[in-house]
């Protein structure tokens, strides 16, 4: 069998190694508790050799036991959420997913900017104390952007994960240009607006000069926009089904949409919102 593409990866400034262009959010086969589910769905983004996995509360520890069963503690990297207002309880859940996995540290730990802002000095001594590579702050709304570029402004937050789509630009403004200036990781979420997007373009022709930037579908037309911008290193996709997994990392290859095509695309996206 012939050998699968693998996923274009981007540096990570703070680390130097590289990630995966595309990778996975949290999936219902996640929430479910599914393990059968989701080793599928884990083994589609394996085999394009995308690592990135994106998990909260329960879901961890699913993940955590799959990525056990299946030896794949080198070839994941993880982020996970946890609160630095519970020192010892965030420190025994990092415990549990570095006993399960096999990891001596765990790749990423972060939390919503509310919880992070205040306690940031719990997640920099994580950090310090070796039990986490790199931390982070994470959300999906404007209102938590000037809070996200006040934490980006101490020089200390490795990754940064915020909202960005065709229809969702409001983080170019501000908050991608400071990341990308300051070094920050960018990690994309929402970039099918929680499947509102879907809804927009469902019984919509794909237009015919998507396929100058090598898009295939709708789903891609999203994920080149974001992929495109100059600050982004990943964005994550959430889909529990295998073949709408592999149709999303089939748009981290061929070429991306220049200036004047991104122009475009936002055009006739919020035409037909």
């Amino acid at each position: 069998m012939a050998k699968v593409r693998q996923i274009p990866r981007r540096v990570i400034p703070r680390t130097g190694e590289g990630l995966p262009i595309i990778g996975m959010g949290n999936s219902n086969a996640f929430r479910n508790g599914d393990r059968k589910a989701s080793w599928k769905l884990m083994r589609v983004f394996q085999d394009f050799g995308s690592s990135y996995i994106d998990v909260s509360g329960t879901s961890r520890f699913v993940v955590a036991d799959v990525v056990a069963d299946h030896g794949l503690g080198d070839s994941v990297f993880l982020g996970a959420y946890f609160s630095g207002a519970d020192d010892a309880a965030s420190r025994s859940e990092a415990q549990r997913l570095l006993d399960t996995t096999g990891k001596s540290a765990l790749d990423l730990m972060q939390a919503w900017p509310e919880d992070a802002a205040p306690h940031w000095d719990v997640f920099r001594k994580w950090k310090d104390d070796g039990i986490t590579r790199c931390i982070g702050v994470a959300r999906s709304h404007k209102e938590s952007y000037p809070a996200m570029m006040e934490l980006m402004a101490t020089g200390t937050v490795d990754f940064l994960q915020v909202n960005y789509s065709p229809l969702e630009t409001g983080a170019d403004l501000r908050v991608l240009p400071m990341a990308l200036d300051r070094g920050v990781a960018v990690v994309i979420n929402r970039a099918f607006l929680n499947g509102r997007y879907f809804e927009i373009v469902r019984g919509r022709k794909l237009p015919e000069w998507a396929a100058d930037f090598d898009c295939e579908s709708w789903a891609q037309f999203s994920l080149k926009f974001i992929l495109s911008h100059p600050a982004v290193n990943c964005v994550l996709t959430e889909t529990a089904n295998p073949k709408h997994a592999r149709d999303n990392l089939g748009a981290g290859f061929g070429r991306l949409p220049n200036a004047k095509e991104r122009r475009r695309m936002v055009d006739l996206l919020r035409s037909l919102a």
